[in-house]
C-alpha cells in the first residue's frame, strides 16, 4: 500500500514536536549543569591585567560551581581574537570569556569585526571598575585640576599627556580629559605603561592616567605628583587624594571596567546560576584582598545592567572616538 505524504497539519505537529523536545533538551541541560569543567577565555597574554582580575575569583568560581574552572589565554587583535571565540562558542555555558572597556570601544575602532557587540552575546555581569590616577611631571606649574584648567587657557596646545597606547584605557581617559577642559593637548603615544610612566617622572612629559598602585611609589619618592583619581569615587587606598569631578570637572569618570559573557543563546537558566556563582565568588574576602592591588571596586550586576551598561558605553566611545580616530593594533 503506498504511504501517504505527510499533510501540512501533521508537518505542523511534527515541528511542534521537535521544538518541544530541543526546549526539553535545554531546560535538562540547565537542570544538571555544570557537570564539567568550564573555561573562561580571556583575550589577553598570561601576566596581563585581563589575566590576573580573572586569576583572582577563579579558585572561589570553581567552588561555589563545584566543577573545575580553567583560564585559556588568548590574546592578539585587540582583544577581538579571543573574544570571537567566545561568540562562536556552543551556547552550553561550558565556554565564556572575559572582556573589557575595549570590549565597547573597538567596534569604533576597527573597520571590520567577525561579530556584532553586544548582540552576539549573551551578557553574565559586570565584575569590577578601577579607575586611574593622574600625574603630572614634578615641574609642571599646576597641582590641582583647577591650576591645570588654567595653565591650558594661558599656554594652548602646550599641555601634553602620555598614553599607553591608542584605544588604551589611559587614552580613553586622556581624551575624556581634553574635552573636559576645552583645549587641544598634545598626546603622546607609548607602548605600555612602563615607558609612559618613566618619561613623566623625567620631565618630557606632562601628565598621564594610569594605574594608582603604579605612581603611588614614584609620588613617595618625589619623582611625580598625584594631581586626582578618574572615578567618581575616591580611591581606597588613597582617600586624601580628591576626584577629578571633585576638583571642578562634574561628572567626570573614567574607569576600566571588566565583565563575563556567554555566547549568544545561552539558556537564561544556566546565565542565572553563573551570575549567583560569580556573585558569591566577588563576595569572598580573599577575592576582595586580591584586587585591592588594582584598587578594584567590585562590582556585580544583573544580565540585564551589564548588557544596558555595554549598550550605553557604545555610544559614548563612538561619540568621542570618532572625532579623534585613533589607530587599532
Amino acid at each position: 500500500m503506498p504511504t501517504r505524504p505527510l499533510s501540512i497539519f501533521n508537518l505542523s505537529k511534527l515541528a511542534w514536536f521537535f521544538a518541544s523536545l530541543a526546549v526539553l533538551s535545554t531546560n535538562a541541560h540547565a537542570d544538571t549543569y555544570p557537570n564539567r569543567t568550564i573555561k573562561i577565555v580571556v583575550p589577553f597574554a598570561a601576566g596581563g591585567g585581563g589575566d590576573f582580575v580573572a586569576r583572582s575569583f577563579v579558585d572561589k568560581f570553581s567552588e561555589v560551581l563545584k566543577q573545575p574552572v580553567v583560564i585559556e589565554n588568548k590574546g592578539g587583535g585587540n582583544t577581538v581574537v579571543g573574544t570571537e571565540v567566545v561568540s562562536k562558542a556552543a551556547p552550553d555555558g561550558y565556554t565564556i570569556g572575559l572582556v573589557s572597556t575595549s570590549f565597547s570601544t573597538n567596534p569604533t575602532l576597527m573597520t571590520q569585526m567577525p561579530y556584532r557587540t553586544p548582540e552576539d552575546f549573551t551578557p553574565i555581569s559586570l565584575v569590577i571598575t578601577y579607575p586611574f590616577g593622574l600625574a603630572a611631571k614634578l615641574g609642571l606649574d599646576a597641582s590641582t585640576v583647577q591650576e591645570i584648567i588654567a595653565y591650558t587657557k594661558k599656554n594652548p596646545s602646550r599641555l601634553s599627556i602620555a598614553t599607553s597606547g591608542d584605544g588604551s584605557g589611559s587614552h580613553l581617559a586622556a581624551l575624556m580629559f581634553q574635552e573636559a577642559l576645552g583645549s587641544d593637548v598634545v598626546m603622546v603615544t607609548y607602548r605600555g605603561a612602563g615607558p609612559a610612566i618613566n618619561d613623566v617622572a623625567a620631565g618630557h612629559v606632562d601628565l598621564l592616567f594610569t594605574g594608582m598602585s603604579q605612581i603611588k611609589p614614584l609620588a613617595d619618592a618625589k619623582r611625580l605628583k598625584i594631581i586626582a583619581s578618574s572615578g567618581l569615587s575616591r580611591i581606597q587606598s588613597q582617600p586624601h587624594i580628591k576626584t577629578i569631578a571633585e576638583q571642578g570637572i562634574k561628572g567626570f569618570n573614567a574607569v576600566v571596567w571588566w565583565g563575563m559573557l556567554a555566547p549568544p543563546g545561552t539558556p537564561k537558566e544556566i546565565v542565572d546560576k553563573l551570575n549567583a556563582a560569580l556573585r558569591a565568588a566577588l563576595n569572598q574576602p580573599e577575592v576582595s584582598k586580591r584586587l585591592e592591588v588594582v584598587d578594584g571596586e567590585i562590582s556585580p550586576s544583573t544580565p540585564q545592567e551589564f548588557e544596558q551598561m555595554i549598550k550605553m558605553e557604545v555610544v559614548k566611545w563612538k561619540k568621542l572616538l570618532s572625532s579623534h580616530k585613533p589607530k587599532s593594533d
